[in-house]
């Protein structure tokens, strides 16, 4: 008998050590009513986008389901019909490793949609070979920072009009990077000693210096980390079995599923509020659905040279 209550006893400890974690990491409480209201949401068909948007419908939102794919979008809305007849949803192209793509697509929201709410850039990618995007920018920087870096800018005139709510999602693994200008754009060998991705790391802070820019320059910009989640993010690395037995105890205590996740992103959407101390211009980033202080003070030098680098590679004036 004593030796079943032991593994018994074991397996009860770090089920109620799990629902703690997962209470410390936050979830929105308030009750929306979204009627009305127009979000874009960048990579919508999966993962965290998919959680995002789902919770936005469920509160009467429009949404406009940015994705690649549109057979993935169109699936990914019959799934989310499945629990809610409320809201609406648009589904339409836009792929981040191309400027014409975006440029295309914003020129239909320009059309249809001038009056939206929020734009939530969280599309991103992490790969393990060198590629690229359409205009050739390593696809790291492209996709995570230079494609969302354009659409933001290409659609300012009307979130500026609409004082409309722009999020960023980052991730603290910014706090690992460094902005590489002498190679901005290319693809760089590892650094001796890091086991991490860091081109990931970098395009990250990347997208934190684009949201303390943006903030800067007066726009309602809140920037947050999801935390590590259970997506189809890291498919490029095929993880076998044995990684997720090596990797149990992280699985355990650090991996969120990707609606807890999308916490933190719906909650920069719709809950945030930024203040004169707290904001991304002072190196804060939503964590666990409150404001945290990065490690990294972020520095106005390197803000400004990479908001300027980026307009010329992306042929913005």
């Amino acid at each position: 008998m004593t030796t079943l209550l032991i593994p018994a006893g074991v397996a009860a400890g770090l089920y109620l050590i799990r629902k703690q974690r997962e209470y410390s990491w936050g979830w929105v409480k308030t009750n929306h009513s979204l009627e009305g209201k127009i979000f874009i949401v960048t990579g919508a068909n999966t993962g965290l986008g998919y959680e995002v948007t789902r919770y936005l419908i469920k509160c009467g939102a429009t949404v406009i389901l940015a994705c690649r794919n549109h057979d993935r979008a169109a699936a990914a809305m019959k799934k989310i019909r499945e629990e809610t007849k409320k809201g609406e949803m648009v589904p339409i192209e836009l792929d981040l490793a191309s400027f014409e793509s975006i440029r295309k697509f914003v020129g239909i929201i320009k059309e249809k949609y001038p009056k939206f709410d929020c734009l939530i850039n969280n599309a991103g990618l992490a790969v393990q070979t060198d590629q690229t995007t359409v205009e050739g920018i390593e696809l790291h920087t492209g996709t995570n920072h230079i494609g969302p870096f354009l659409l933001t800018n290409l659609l300012l005139d009307d979130i500026k009009k609409n004082n409309a709510r722009v999020v960023v999602v980052s991730s603290k693994m910014h706090e690992r990077a460094t902005v590489d200008f002498e190679n901005f754009g290319k693809y760089t060998e590892k650094p001796r000693g890091e086991r991490s991705n860091h081109l990931y790391n970098n395009s990250k802070l990347m997208n934190f210096y684009f949201a303390k820019e943006l903030y800067k320059r007066g726009i309602d910009v809140h920037v947050c980390c999801p935390g590590l989640c259970n997506t189809d993010f890291f498919r490029d690395y095929d993880p076998k079995f044995y990684h997720y037995i090596l990797f149990s105890p992280v699985i355990l205590f650090m991996l969120r599923s990707a609606e807890q996740g999308a916490q933190n992103i719906i909650h920069c959407a719709l809950d945030n509020l930024n203040s004169e101390d707290k904001n991304p211009d002072k190196s804060y980033i939503v964590i666990d659905l409150k404001q945290a202080k990065s490690k990294i003070d972020l520095s106005d030098e390197v803000s400004e040279k990479l908001w300027s680098e980026s307009c010329k590679l992306c042929g913005l004036n």
